[in-house]
């Protein structure tokens, strides 16, 4: 017994992360536990040469429970002074305990030790947050609506609670088969790493692992806004200027973006462009080509499109620009032309109609000029493609209506 117990905690020092003395303690905790509740009293440990159980015993005359009772000559082989009614120390070797305490013992030490290195692993798991791991399923806890992944690897589990599930996903999930979920945390309690299929960070992962642009750095995730199983919003940015972000993560035909969609589920998946201005954003966001106007008051962003295509810009239950604004972090509006009334100190495209000819709207709206708080540069407008001419009528013509 004593050999084995050596053997394997210089095994669990060499092959696992475990400190000797921390390992020696947990075997000190187990034995007293086991040989406590054996001889029904408390027991202490002796380590000399070897592990030893000292269990007090009372000195009876006749011994009737020999775990804790000891006959006066018994006695006096351990103290000679022993007398009837008093208590003597007895030591017990671990060879020569009781074949169930051993058993016992070597259970509960192997069960100790292997709780300690999952948590060590589960803590490990701390530093990952925020990264895919695979599992197979191991449980399904339905009392809890919860799944058990034991993670490939590793000799940890994550759990993936109901709320971050795709939506059906739970009742269709099959014992043993395959998922990737990303990280979002760690349930020290139940050592469990904490895991998610809805949270954006998952899709943000996916589109990592799938597209190379995205893994290097050449393009980049800005954003990520998602109602999961049904719809998705990414806003990319290009660090090459010549790199179009959109066509590099759709791919060709969507060849890259539908390896994803399926693992979502389904899910539907918009990549847009990502830009520094709010305005600019806010119209990629929604991704309509009915756009006649786009402005800005205080934290909202009003888009204005044609009255017959209000619903199709905000899409079936609205999903398009409750999206769109958790994309951009601001809420959008959308409304009817017919609705429209002119901002105050805000000039829009509307506005400008009017008084210029159609091409200069186009060029307007094609580089992001949906509206004016301000009079803009001359160098602005030569920037896009207005000639010196149609730029001074068009500084004089904002300047005009803002002091109105």
């Amino acid at each position: 017994m004593t050999r084995e117990f050596e053997e394997k905690i210089e095994q669990l020092v060499r092959t696992k992360n475990l400190d000797r003395e921390e390992i020696i303690n947990t075997l000190k905790s187990v034995i007293i536990e086991a040989a406590s509740s054996y001889y029904r009293t408390n027991v202490e440990i002796q380590l000399d040469n070897k592990w030893t159980v000292v269990v007090p015993k009372k000195v009876v005359k006749r011994v009737k429970e020999p775990s804790n009772e000891i006959s006066i000559q018994d006695a006096k082989k351990y103290d000679s002074q022993a007398i009837e009614g008093a208590e003597v120390r007895v030591p017990i070797s671990i060879e020569q305990l009781p074949r169930a305490v051993v058993y016992k013992i070597m259970n509960k030490f192997t069960q100790r030790l292997k709780d300690k290195e999952r948590q060590i692993i589960v803590k490990e798991f701390s530093k990952k947050i925020g990264e895919i791991v695979r599992g197979e399923v191991q449980r399904i806890i339905k009392k809890e609506n919860s799944v058990i992944l034991a993670i490939e690897r590793v000799d940890a589990e994550g759990k993936l609670p109901f709320s971050e599930l795709l939506p059906g996903e739970f009742e269709k999930i099959k014992q043993g088969e395959k998922k990737l979920a990303v990280i979002t945390g760690i349930d020290d309690k139940e050592n469990y790493i904490l895991l998610s299929r809805t949270h954006p960070d998952f899709l943000k992962k996916l589109l990592e692992r799938e597209i190379p642009e995205i893994m290097d750095g050449t393009v980049e995730i800005k954003q990520v806004a998602r109602i999961p199983g049904k719809r998705s919003k990414v806003a990319v940015f290009s660090r090459e200027l010549k790199l179009d972000p959109i066509g590099t993560v759709i791919g060709s035909k969507g060849t890259r973006l539908n390896p994803i969609q399926k693992e979502l589920g389904g899910e539907k998946v918009d990549i847009v462009k990502w830009d520094n201005d709010l305005i600019k954003f806010a119209v990629n966001a929604i991704q309509s080509p009915y756009v006649l106007t786009a402005y800005r008051i205080e934290d909202k962003i009003y888009i204005v499109v044609e009255d017959e295509h209000v619903g199709e810009t905000k899409g079936v239950e609205g999903y398009n620009v409750i999206l769109a604004s958790k994309l951009i972090g601001k809420d959008i509006v959308i409304l009817a032309y017919s609705e429209y009334i002119k901002p105050k100190g805000i000039v829009t495209l509307l506005e400008i109609q009017k008084s210029f000819p159609p091409t200069v709207l186009e060029i307007l709206r094609k580089h992001g000029f949906y509206s004016f708080n301000e009079e803009p540069t001359l160098a602005s407008l030569y920037n896009i493609g207005l000639d010196e001419k149609t730029s001074l009528k068009l500084i004089e013509f904002i300047e005009e209506k803002l002091n109105e």
